[in-house]
């Protein structure tokens, strides 16, 4: 038998987290938890397991709440800070060249010719094919434009699940 502990925000979130380690829930067995009050919860869990007939039933398991979590249900849970620059902005321009497969980072030069070689002599490593775009790069600490910061709400909480199965 595998037993994790989730910490969660929402108990659909729990369901994935547990997904993602190989259990599949099936049945919340956090009543009968709270009408037991077990003092061993591996024998607990046995009993359950064999209760609902998933013991043996591989990749499928039960969750017991602990404390439920809760949500942020903010629709915009965050803090926009502005940063304004005074005096005009030093920019420079770049050559970088990267994969068309996924966009990969692979080299950065000042002109396109020393793009153009640092391409060829990276081909002999990458073998896919490659682009190489003119990006403007501001200098100096003024290129920051805005901060976003995250904010929930006063009711969001993590909540604890306990997972087990097979």
């Amino acid at each position: 038998m595998k037993k994790f502990e989730i910490n969660a925000y929402s108990f659909d979130e729990a369901k994935n987290k547990a997904l993602e380690l190989g259990i599949t829930i099936v049945r919340n067995v956090t009543p009968s938890f709270k009408k037991e009050r077990p003092v061993n919860f591996d024998e607990f869990a046995e009993r359950m397991l064999v209760k609902n007939h998933l013991d043996t039933a591989n990749g499928v398991g039960c969750v017991v709440i602990l404390e439920a979590g809760s949500a942020d249900t903010r629709e915009r849970p965050y803090e926009y800070v502005n940063n304004t620059v005074e005096g005009a902005l030093k920019k420079k321009r770049v050559f970088e060249v990267r994969t068309v497969k996924d966009d990969k980072f692979i080299a950065e030069a000042d002109s396109k010719a020393e793009a153009a070689k640092l391409a060829k002599a990276a081909m002999k490593d990458v073998r896919e094919d490659l682009y190489c775009k003119q990006i403007y790069k501001i200098l100096g600490d003024k290129g920051l434009a805005f901060d976003l910061k995250y904010v929930p709400s006063v009711n969001t909480k993590e909540g604890r699940y306990i997972v087990f199965g097979n």
